[in-house]
């Protein structure tokens, strides 16, 4: 049997990805990725230049040790619930800005960061202080701004530490580690705001959450002994396919939104605040004949929602799976329409 017949008749891009679930078993997962472009009255339109996916993501720096997903790998079997994640920037709307929030709203999910000017730790007379913020223009929604990073101080590299909920954040320190002119970060969550050296906040953003990164990386399950001796290559019995959601705290849906959603943008954009509506499409349909047997619908969920206020984007992924029985060679046809 040859490659399978794909034939996509919506106007979005679609892929036919090939993948295995937690007990190893074979699945065709039809991802289809939707561009809309946002009017300035509030209407999305079809974007003429339809974004691909990305199967491999996007990092924001050059080193991915150091950088975080500005798009995540689109290459999940599922997601339990859908990501909805927001990439941009605060735009200070005053010339003396030094602080703003910013706030999403999607449906009833709802999330403000308070985005801050440039911040030092400093010593003066025995007493640990921290300067004032200096004004901004615009501060990059990146985890890179959160709190969180490495230590590296100490010449014991082992020794070394981290903040495991973002390695790739500023201004975190080891017990005791005071450092003149460390920054703070730019980002916060502002009810929960650094009062002095030593807090350790929960890091705040609206991008993606690497799976290396704590909490998401426990819901991976356990990698010990046990494990390797009685089911590697399979995945752990205590996976979670929560795991396989990559949204900030606060941004995963309960369930799987419809697509119709209002959603409210303030501080991400020059003029201060955006509103939309979903388009409110039905998702589309996906048909996949299997060699034994007749065609057969997919459930298509959006499992993704990405928003670029910067680009007036808009982005949605729908996802399904259907079990195969040994591999891509069962697939005769799949077949995507609108």
């Amino acid at each position: 049997m040859g490659h399978p017949q794909i034939e996509n008749k919506t106007p979005f891009v679609m892929e036919t990805l090939f993948l295995v679930d937690e007990e190893f078993r074979p699945l065709v997962v039809p991802v289809v990725k939707a561009t809309w472009t946002i009017q300035t009255d509030g209407r999305l339109l079809l974007a003429e230049q339809q974004v691909p996916l990305e199967l491999g993501g996007a990092m924001w720096g050059d080193d991915p040790e150091n950088s975080s997903y500005k798009y995540e790998p689109e290459v999940a079997f599922i997601k339990p619930a859908t990501d909805v994640v927001m990439i941009g920037h605060a735009h200070a709307q005053r010339a003396d800005t030094k602080e703003m929030v910013v706030g999403l709203r999607v449906g009833s999910l709802v999330k403000e960061v308070l985005a801050c000017g440039d911040r030092i730790w400093f010593k003066t007379l025995g007493s640990i202080g921290m300067s004032a913020a200096v004004r901004f223009e615009k501060v990059p929604l990146q985890y890179e701004r959160a709190f969180g990073g490495w230590d590296r101080d100490n010449p014991d590299p082992r020794k070394h530490s981290m903040e495991a909920r973002n390695p790739v954040g500023m201004g975190y320190r080891a017990a005791g580690g005071f450092l003149e002119g460390l920054k703070l970060p730019n980002l916060e969550d502002p009810r929960a705001r650094i009062k002095g050296f030593g807090d350790r906040p929960a890091p705040a953003g609206f991008g993606f959450v690497s799976p290396h990164w704590q909490p998401r990386a426990a819901l991976a399950g356990t990698y010990d002994e046990a494990w390797t001796k009685t089911r590697s290559p399979l995945l752990p019995k205590n996976f979670d396919r929560k795991h396989l959601n990559a949204a900030s705290p606060g941004l995963v849906a309960a369930g799987y939104l419809r697509g119709d959603e209002p959603v409210t943008i303030a501080g991400a954009t020059p003029e201060g605040r955006l509103s939309f509506s979903l388009p409110g499409l039905p998702p589309p349909t996906v048909e996949i004949t299997l060699t034994n047997g007749p065609a057969q619908a997919v459930a298509m969920a959006l499992d993704t929602l990405i928003i670029e206020p910067d680009e007036k984007r808009v982005l949605m992924l729908w996802r399904g799976n259907l079990a195969l029985r040994t591999g891509p060679h069962d697939v005769r046809s799949v077949v995507a329409g609108a």
